[in-house]
């Protein structure tokens, strides 16, 4: 039988990756990355910032009426982004 110091590497991610906090910050980063893919360059272009609080999605975005255009497809966004995280893990899409 091991002890804990003799887990191996990937056992040990898991358990860190499942710390809340942690696993915000690697899918804010993976949504930062894919997001131009994901939207666009128009839209990736106009997105100042990409923030993950908690579960919200917040974005940042300098044209109003693309603000307008983002709001009524949040739940799009939502889908989409939770489709490539592999999980529903956003709850809420907020555009500021």
């Amino acid at each position: 039988m091991r002890g804990d110091n003799n887990r191996p590497l990937k056992e040990w991610l898991q358990v860190f990756t499942q710390s809340p906090q942690l696993r915000a910050k690697l899918y804010q980063t993976r949504i930062e990355k894919m997001w131009g893919d994901m939207m666009g360059p128009v839209v990736s272009g106009y997105t100042k910032r990409i923030k993950l609080d908690h579960q919200t999605l917040i974005l940042f975005v300098e044209s109003a009426s693309l603000k307008s255009e983002l709001n009524i497809m949040r739940e799009n966004i939502r889908s989409k982004v939770n489709e490539q995280l592999g999980e529903e893990f956003i709850r809420e899409v907020k555009i500021l």
